[in-house]
């Protein structure tokens, strides 16, 4: 289904007409989630999705009261490739992964081994480093939009913003490419089933921010 953005497109079209073309990406928000993992019932299904998308409507109802005309609209663009480390496993990890392989899906793994054992296996079809593609955007003096591949933690997002030399940033994940988790070094050193996930090293996601700003003063200049 078209979940909570079509419910927020369906929103902005009742209140401000059915010719009203909405565009919809999703932010940096790899670590973050609409709901509590924690507690086993949850508001899912079409409900969930009408009360976010109904939500999110009014949050962009009440900005377009404030909402001004960019004069000086001036589109460029820069793109580059960053070349992420992938993680390494020796032959002896490689093969303990290959010979549990069987039991993803059995009570014999926890769900974090089971989510390893795979990424070990699948890490062996890639080469050594991961290639993503960084993206920057000016639409005017004040606006900006930048593309990030995978599903960047939201500090990585933030880091941009606050560091962008336009006003306006908008950052947008899994962009061209999904190579999945993309964390923080922070978020390595803590452990999460995300970080267990992820397929590259410790720093990548830095990376990709430095690549983004260097980006971004070049549209500035």
């Amino acid at each position: 289904s078209a979940d909570y953005p079509g419910y927020l497109a369906l929103e902005l079209k009742d209140k401000l007409g059915e010719q009203l073309l909405s565009c919809f990406a999703a932010g940096t928000c790899g670590d973050i989630n609409h709901i509590d993992v924690s507690r086993t019932e949850q508001r899912r299904g079409h409900s969930g999705s009408a009360e976010i998308g109904q939500l999110l409507a009014k949050t962009v109802l009440a900005a377009t009261l404030s909402a001004r005309r960019q004069a000086d609209v001036g589109l460029a663009v820069r793109r580059s490739v960053v070349e992420l480390p992938l993680q390494q496993y020796s032959e002896a990890e490689v093969a303990a992964a290959r010979a549990a392989m069987p039991k993803i899906g059995t009570r014999e793994l926890s769900f974090l081994e089971q989510v390893e054992v795979y990424k070990i296996v699948a890490l062996q079809s890639r080469g050594e480093t991961l290639p993503a593609e960084v993206q920057a955007f000016r639409l005017s003096s004040d606006v900006a939009v930048v593309g990030l591949p995978g599903e960047v933690f939201v500090e990585l997002g933030m880091a941009i913003k606050q560091q962008s030399p336009f006003p306006v940033t908008l950052v947008i994940e899994l962009s061209q490419d999904t190579p999945g988790y993309l964390p923080t070094r922070k978020a390595f050193a803590e452990g999460s089933y995300e970080t267990v996930n992820s397929r590259i090293t410790p720093g990548g996601g830095e990376r990709l921010v430095e690549e983004a700003l260097k980006l971004l003063n070049e549209l500035a200049k």
